[in-house]
């Protein structure tokens, strides 16, 4: 608290809570260890040498990737109160949901073992993900959101013109989701709830008719943050998908972040507290 007031000034200086943020992190690890930051270089410098693998070097092509945006979005300016509050709203139920998403995973995992042995379980996942994909298909929603990450599917979700067909994405893709994870599949557990997140915008963006260049950036911030807990990263990858013409949604996205992470240490603790009611 005795550094916000500095934080704040440094965001204004240079454009934004993100520089600050890291300035933040970094300053921090810094008085907390001094070995941190030279134990993580290395990382760095080979994160940025593969990531030349994919965009290639001079001549040389580069791995054929899915680039992380979302093209088409419009430039968002003057964020409005309703925004914030957008922000707020979509950060708690966002939480809510990866809550409910990760009981549900842990109910699965427990079929596991001494009832159901794991290649049961597998096929049993797959099979009601599947009959979930299908029944998504039948009420007007794309049966491949349910099956797949999600990664490409943002922009046609922001885009989504019917609730309904929203509503019926958010529950299948919630309920694949936790199926998935407690069934023992591994394709990443990020992206999934990236496409929760930007689902819970989609409906402000239905309803109240805010920007989808603010419903990514929101719903990407709160999405990854209730499911990973790291909300610098997650407001950094908001950030990435949104680029430069969704810079002013960030103010939002930080108090969607903000209240996912808190709202999800909420959830948790009382889980802790109440372990035979979670």
């Amino acid at each position: 608290m005795a550094t916000a007031g500095s934080f704040s000034a440094v965001s204004a200086l240079f454009g934004g809570p993100l520089v600050a943020g890291m300035l933040l992190v970094e300053a921090s690890a810094a008085r907390l260890g001094a070995a941190l930051i030279p134990a993580l270089l290395p990382g760095l410098v080979a994160a940025a040498i593969g990531y030349l693998l994919f965009i290639g070097l001079g001549s040389w092509g580069g791995l054929d990737a899915i680039a992380l945006t979302v093209p088409g979005l419009p430039g968002y300016q003057g964020t409005a109160l309703l925004d914030l509050a957008v922000g707020v709203a979509v950060g708690v139920a966002a939480a809510v949901l990866i809550a409910a998403v990760r009981r549900l995973a842990r109910e699965t995992a427990g079929l596991s073992g001494a009832r159901l042995p794991m290649p049961v379980l597998l096929l049993g996942g797959a099979l009601a993900v599947g009959l979930l994909a299908l029944l998504a298909d039948a009420l007007g929603a794309d049966a491949r959101d349910v099956l797949f990450s999600g990664q490409a599917a943002a922009p046609a979700l922001v885009a989504q013109g019917s609730a309904q067909v929203v509503l019926v994405l958010l529950a299948a893709k919630a309920l694949g989701y936790a199926i998935c994870l407690g069934c023992g599949f591994r394709g990443g557990p990020v992206f999934p709830a990236i496409f929760l997140g930007i689902a819970l915008a989609t409906l402000a963006v239905l309803a109240f008719d805010v920007s989808p260049t603010l419903a990514v950036a929101v719903g990407t911030a709160a999405g990854m943050t209730a499911m990973t807990r790291l909300v610098f990263a997650s407001l950094l990858f908001a950030g990435l998908l949104v680029g430069i013409q969704g810079l002013d949604a960030i103010p939002a996205a930080v108090l969607a972040a903000a209240a996912s992470y808190l709202t999800s240490t909420a959830l948790e603790r009382q889980s802790a507290a109440h372990p035979a009611v979670a």
